[in-house]
């Protein structure tokens, strides 16, 4: 599945408008049909592990409500959004909508949310900090949008209902179905469903400098690193003199010394293990038989069966002077140098069969970690 590119090219958007302005994409996907309904929409926003919210406005005021839900049947016609995260996760034909940005590094992909809405159903006027394409289903509805704007901020007119100010709009435009809405990061936007009407919006991961520090730092403690001390070199006459005072010259000696440790193999570990960690439940569920490596192998060679992974499965790998390091859900695998061309394979792939997996069969290592992830239910037999 790829975007079809209308009123601009790809290379514009990357070169104009990612990360800098909005843009609407008229009939961005032919034909569209929804891939889920409302009714299994409404199923999944009653199961405990999945996240959703119900924002309804009444008179002016605004009311949201958190699932899991047990019924529905106390909703008004109008004026109210049921909005469920990471579908993505459950919906195979969802998680298909990520290909639309395939461009743009899977790494930084969050999820997919769907949010069905009544007529005058939305969330106010408001601002992400991250960036996310929204793509019209079913139904319609008038999305405004204003330009970037880093200094606004936002109120809580509700408890967890962030809104800003009214904006102006350097976008006003209905959305039908198979048009793309983007919408960069601090750019204000609001969207009125003018019908009963279905969204999904891809959204994409910006971690902020405080969860990046705070999660490396419990990493070097969990791995046991980082345990080296300062050492105060930099006594000199000046600073002597008076013993509450510190020296730019100390001051620059201990930030260095902290940023040793970002400049260490450790933090490109931290990284492929921090990016790999799942940010919303994830279908896992470990398999209802305990594979042996043998059994595997054997089943393998004898039958053409199909190895999936979980949806939304994230996995990474890198190779440097220590060997190869894979991860899979924030799961850390040491593999030997010879695996890289297999571990190149089951992570660009999201299913795995004779036809990919090749020669790689022929390797126990390889066997070893298909059986190990088969185990724990981060890939699946299809036969």
């Amino acid at each position: 599945m790829n975007i079809n590119w209308t009123n601009i090219t790809q290379a514009d958007f990357i070169n104009h408008y990612w990360q800098q302005k909005p843009v609407v994409l008229k009939n961005a996907i032919a034909n569209f049909a929804d891939p889920i309904d409302a009714n299994d929409l409404a199923g999944l926003a009653m199961e405990e592990v999945v996240e959703s919210r119900i924002v309804k406005q009444t008179n002016s005021k605004w009311n949201v409500q958190h699932g899991p839900f047990k019924e529905f049947d106390d909703l008004p016609e109008q004026a109210w959004s049921l909005l469920v995260q990471g579908v993505d996760r459950w919906i195979p034909e969802i998680y298909r909508l990520r290909e639309l940005v395939n461009f743009i590094p899977k790494w930084s992909v969050d999820d997919v949310m769907v949010s069905y809405s009544a007529i005058s159903g939305g969330v106010g006027a408001h601002l992400d900090q991250y960036d996310v394409f929204i793509i019209q289903g079913s139904g319609s509805r008038q999305w405004q949008v204003g330009s970037v704007d880093k200094s606004l901020s936002q109120k809580e007119v509700v408890q967890d209902l962030l809104q800003v100010d009214d904006f102006s709009p350097i976008i006003d435009e209905v959305l039908e179905p198979g048009d793309i809405l983007y919408i960069p990061p601090f750019a204000p936007h609001c969207g009125v469903s003018l019908e009963p009407s279905l969204s999904y919006s891809i959204g994409f991961r910006a971690p902020s400098q405080t969860e990046l520090l705070t999660s490396f730092a419990d990493f070097i403690y969990e791995n046991e690193q980082g345990k080296a001390r300062f050492v105060n070199e930099n006594i000199n006459d000046s600073e002597s003199h008076d013993s509450s005072t510190m020296s730019d010259s100390t001051v620059n000696d201990l930030k260095n010394f902290m940023l040793e440790s970002l400049q260490s193999n450790q933090f490109e570990k931290f990284l492929h293990q921090f990016l790999t960690e799942p940010t919303r439940e994830l279908d896992i569920l470990p398999s209802e038989q305990e594979w042996s490596e043998e059994q595997l192998s054997q089943l393998l060679q004898s039958s053409n069966i199909r190895i999936n992974k979980v949806l939304a499965l994230k996995t990474s790998y890198f190779i440097d002077d220590q060997g190869l390091h894979f991860y899979c859900n924030g799961t850390y695998f040491k593999l030997i140098d010879s695996q890289q061309e297999f571990v190149s394979v089951l992570h660009r792939s999201e299913s795995l069969d004779k036809s990919n997996l090749k020669s790689s069969l022929n390797q126990l290592e390889n066997i070893s970690l298909l059986t190990t992830l088969i185990n724990t239910g981060y890939l699946f037999i299809d036969e």
